[in-house]
């Protein structure tokens, strides 16, 4: 990243006849920057200097006259599709240049576990720890739910001018063409006087699989977690958060269903407020004695466990892979052999993850796997 320095920045705007006022101010912003260790950006300009992407390019990316994202859809386990929308070159330097430099600098919630540096599954599953109950609340298109407009206030908190931080919102965004959006006045953007050429129907939201969206959407989250832990601690439940998962536990014994439902109700209530819905099928309410499943973990007593069908899932495949593979894959009903390593390497990965003793017990008992 190139080293900010303000006597030079005094020189260039004296030589280029600059306004007095306009270089103090923003020597001013750039001094606010510094202090909360993000790089300093007053102008688009600017920000392509840093990325060494030309200044052009970025105006079109933020212009929306670039069609910058490849998108394909991956079939979701329960049902439906995932869209995973991969950003060009140019964009995807741009993105992950944000993230490195202004986004990890930035503080999410406490309540947040995904995409955290530090932060694991376990982690959040540990807060649930021998509950005697646990609700879980599902958001609905999590990602397509979060605005532009939402990606923008981060920026401008940070301490991003106006213009700098609309046009970071817009390399962080991706417009929807079609779909309900161009109908919803929510997602309606309106003419820009100023700068014409920015001009949009619709604004933009986060797109999953850009190097971005995770963090920003822990940040546009943040405000929200504050205000369900609030509810929650009325209700004595503890409240975390994995990406779209909000999970809530409590070990008090005179909660009851009644309280549930009046739990649950209020926080449907605040969502719609940030843009969010609920996914009502996926809402759960475990009273005691029920399995308590915290992303994909058992947290029925004091340590967090691998469920007994996940254990026999990984040591069927385990086996197996360790004997005729071409033959196992096409019996699980892989469409690869390739595809089928990413999957037994994700759920090996997982194990180690919460009981790296039970990989070492496979692996004596049925021997290596050559591939891992």
């Amino acid at each position: 990243m190139k080293r900010w320095s303000p006597h030079l920045y005094k020189i260039y705007g004296k030589k280029n006849k600059k306004d007095d006022k306009l270089i103090e101010n923003a020597l001013n912003q750039a001094d606010i920057l510094q202090n909360r260790n993000l790089p300093v950006v007053l102008t688009l300009g600017h920000l392509a200097r840093h990325t060494d992407i030309p200044y052009q390019t970025l105006r079109k990316l933020v212009a929306r006259q670039v069609n910058a994202y490849r998108i394909f859809r991956i079939r979701k386990r329960s049902s439906g599709y995932r869209v995973i929308c991969v950003p060009n070159k140019d964009l995807l330097k741009v993105q992950r240049w944000i993230d490195k430099f202004i986004l990890s600098n930035l503080e999410s919630s406490p309540y947040s576990y995904a995409f955290e540096e530090g932060q694991s599954i376990v982690d959040c599953a540990s807060q649930h720890l021998s509950c005697r109950w646990l609700i879980k609340i599902d958001l609905r298109n999590f990602f397509e739910s979060l605005s532009e407009i939402q990606v923008y206030r981060v920026f401008k908190v940070a301490g991003y001018n106006n213009l700098v931080s609309f046009e970071m919102a817009r390399l962080c965004t991706k417009q929807s063409k079609s779909g309900w959006k161009l109908y919803n006045p929510y997602w309606k953007s309106y003419p820009r006087e100023k700068i014409p050429l920015y001009n949009a129907d619709v604004i933009g939201h986060l797109p999953q699989g850009a190097p971005t969206s995770p963090k920003l959407s822990n940040l546009i989250m943040k405000n929200l977690d504050f205000e369900v832990n609030n509810i929650a601690q009325k209700f004595s439940l503890v409240y975390t958060r994995y990406a779209d998962d909000m999970i809530f536990s409590t070990i008090d014994s005179s909660f009851d269903y009644k309280k549930a439902k009046c739990f649950i109700k209020d926080i449907f209530n605040i969502l719609p407020k940030h843009g969010l819905l609920p996914n009502r099928q996926k809402t759960k309410i475990i009273p005691p004695g029920g399995r308590k499943i915290v992303l994909g973990l058992l947290v029925d007593s004091e340590k967090v466990r691998l469920p007994k069908d996940f254990r026999n899932k990984l040591e069927c495949h385990w086996y197996y892979c360790t004997k005729d593979i071409t033959q196992h894959a096409e019996k699980r009903g892989f469409k690869s052999y390739l595809s089928m390593q990413y999957y037994i390497k994700g759920l090996i990965s997982f194990a180690r993850q919460v009981d790296s003793d039970f990989v070492e017990k496979l692996k004596k008992k049925y021997g290596e796997i050559k591939w891992l």
